[in-house]
């Protein structure tokens, strides 16, 4: 199964190349095939077993499922691209609402600390006395 990293790293010309050694398997399992129906029946055991295997599907069947199986990996790797851009998106909104968070808190501290030291007034009186200087 793909990753998000061989997703990355994977271009055109690499899925050209899946594609293309796909095809080289369809035409390896159709030549593959082709030489059982026509051996002899002295072969091996182990090939006896393989002819059995793919005596139950036609050479149209293979290509076929082939075909599907492409299908479905290209359906999941486009829906892995998916899931990794809406996470990639979701990992910076998570960062930006930490650091504006941080400055708030940063803010917050530096408010009470203002307060604290300030002359006790109220508060609203504060915002007066910033009111009356920028008008001035």
């Amino acid at each position: 199964m793909a990753t998000w990293e061989d997703l990355d790293n994977e271009s055109e010309s690499d899925k050209d190349d899946a594609e293309d050694e796909a095809n080289i398997a369809m035409a390896l399992v159709a030549t593959v095939e082709d030489e059982q129906e026509t051996s002899d029946a002295e072969s091996c055991a182990d090939s006896e077993n393989e002819t059995e295997v793919y005596s139950k599907l036609t050479r149209s069947e293979l290509i076929d499922s082939l075909k599907e199986l492409l299908g479905h990996y290209e359906n999941q790797s486009s829906e892995l691209r998916k899931v990794k851009q809406r996470y990639i998106k979701l990992l910076r909104l998570h960062d930006s609402t930490k650091n504006e968070l941080d400055i708030l808190q940063y803010e917050y501290n530096n408010l009470k600390i203002v307060t604290k030291k300030g002359d006790n007034k109220p508060m609203y009186e504060h915002d007066a006395a910033l009111q009356e200087f920028i008008t001035t």
